[in-house]
């Protein structure tokens, strides 16, 4: 391979028939999930052993904190978690045994299921997101220059662009 074929192809067939990515391509790719899961890992791990919970139930608890009455159906739920409706019905469930949730039929459509965040749900929320996000700004944030912070925020809003907005405050 040479250095002008590698620098202009995301990735090259060799003659054993193998496809291997450009260094560049390479290490843009393979750092990103490397990264991905060691940040993943880290953080999972950290909220499990000071809060009992994992990154997707800190997810499902932070979303319905900031739904209206605190409360979301389980299918929409899913949606925004990006998680199956069962995987979310796991994780209510164990939510609801630690009595962070209440699960009830919907007022709006008595067939479908909706989970509402318990006060005793919303403490362990805050909590559990003040150490999440103290921990991602040591182990992420924190290791990066402010121009890099804008190089990646640039790159991934265009693969999420609707995630920022999606994002509100109660101003």
């Amino acid at each position: 391979m040479t250095d002008a074929l590698t620098s202009t192809c995301a990735y090259v067939v060799g003659d054993d028939g193998i496809a291997r990515w450009s260094p560049t391509h390479s290490d843009a790719w393979v750092g990103l999930l490397e990264t991905h899961k060691a940040l993943t890992r880290t953080l999972d791990a950290e909220l499990e052993a000071e809060h009992g919970l994992t990154l997707s139930a800190l997810e499902v608890l932070g979303r319905l904190a900031a739904a209206p009455e605190r409360r979301l159906g389980l299918s929409r739920l899913a949606s925004e978690c990006a998680l199956s409706l069962s995987r979310i019905s796991r994780i209510v469930d164990e939510l609801q045994r630690r009595g962070l949730v209440v699960k009830s039929a919907s007022p709006a459509d008595a067939r479908a299921t909706d989970a509402r965040l318990t006060d005793t749900g919303l403490d362990l929320t805050r909590a559990a997101q003040a150490t999440h996000f103290t921990s991602v700004q040591q182990r992420f944030f924190e290791q990066l220059s402010p121009d890099e912070l804008g190089t990646l925020a640039a790159v991934f809003s265009r693969f999420a662009p609707s995630a920022a907005t999606a994002c509100t405050t109660d101003s």
